[in-house]
């Protein structure tokens, strides 16, 4: 019987995190690699990098007088080795993150596109709809998400709010020419400092952390949706009701626009720009029949956006949302 390959991951992953404590966690990292790798070779029995391990394995073993000297360095090589084979290497790879976006509230506002222009990444426009240049406000659910197609624990399901504006990209290709529609964003708050780290280390996004809560209230008719957020000991929040319908979002209409951006993009510096796609089905949406919205956007994103707490919101959407995938990023210039 062959174990599917998460659980050789986990053991690789545990193994890893033996090395926590040093020379006495050494020994059991070793093992539990082998274990690893034996089990990944019964299950990719044609993976040739497996058998290099094993081989370079023998000779260690072959070499090794027992001294902590340069030999030691092997097993150090084979332990990211072996990692390297198991998580990534000949077979299709994972996508960066995976998840189940819910519940999308996204009350969006028609601005100046000039104080969008110092966010702009290179390589990017200003993205209009009917001449019209907009920031939403968006908030929702991750729900079941996975990283390299891991579930990382406490790390599941959790809120995020982030305010974002749109963008396009021409993009000259060997056998076409496509306009990639694409989203910016400005800030994402969520709940999880790991979180915040690895988006804002890997792709260099402008993530922050913060207390956050939500609630769902379900009636016959209409459900309530309530995104909070706490800084500098004041919640702020979105709330929105929705009738308790399903519609389409017919194309070629501001709902269309506003959910339709499949790319993001990050502004490294003026002149590099990050680039990954990120992949769903089209959605549906819920009726709106009202909104509040207590946002001190001044201190939440800053003074270029501060006006937005004394204008009404142009649309507010309420989307269901599926599952998405964000694939790994290229970099542009």
């Amino acid at each position: 019987m062959k174990i599917p390959l998460k659980y050789i991951k986990y053991i690789n992953i545990t193994a890893l995190l033996f090395l926590l404590f040093g020379a006495y966690g050494l020994p059991i990292t070793g093992f539990l690699q082998v274990v690893a790798a034996t089990l990944f070779l019964f299950l990719y029995p044609k993976n040739k990098l497996i058998y290099v391990y094993f081989i370079i394995t023998g000779l260690f073993f072959c070499i090794w007088n027992g001294d902590f000297n340069w030999t030691f360095l092997i097993p150090i090589f084979l332990i990211f080795f072996l990692t390297y084979i198991i998580h990534f290497y000949n077979r299709k790879l994972n996508s960066f993150l995976t998840a189940n976006w819910k519940n999308l509230a996204l009350i969006n506002y028609e601005v100046d596109p000039k104080i969008l222009e110092k966010y702009l990444p290179k390589g990017t426009e200003i993205d209009l709809y009917e001449g019209k240049c907009y920031v939403s406000l968006v908030g929702f659910l991750f729900l079941d998400t996975k990283l390299l197609g891991l579930k990382i624990p406490f790390h599941i399901n959790f809120e995020e709010v982030n305010l974002r504006f749109y963008v396009k990209r021409f993009e000259t290709l060997e056998k076409n020419n496509e306009w990639k529609r694409g989203v910016v964003f400005i800030k994402e708050i969520v709940p999880k400092h790991a979180l915040t780290l690895v988006a804002n280390t890997i792709y260099k996004e402008h993530y922050q952390t913060l207390p956050m809560k939500h609630s769902i209230t379900l009636s016959k008719e209409t459900t309530d949706y309530v995104y909070q957020w706490n800084i500098d000991n004041k919640w702020n929040s979105m709330e929105i009701t929705a009738k308790n319908v399903l519609l389409p979002i017919e194309e070629n209409t501001e709902a269309d626009f506003i959910c339709e951006h499949y790319f993001g993009y990050t502004k490294l510096n003026e002149s590099t720009t990050f680039e990954y796609e990120v992949k769903h089905p089209r959605w549906e949406q819920y009726p709106v029949i009202d909104t509040k919205i207590d946002v001190d956007f001044e201190k939440v994103y800053g003074s270029d956006f501060a006006h937005l707490k004394n204008i009404k919101p142009s649309s507010v959407i309420l989307a269901r949302g599926s599952e998405i995938s964000v694939e790994n990023k290229r970099t542009i210039s």
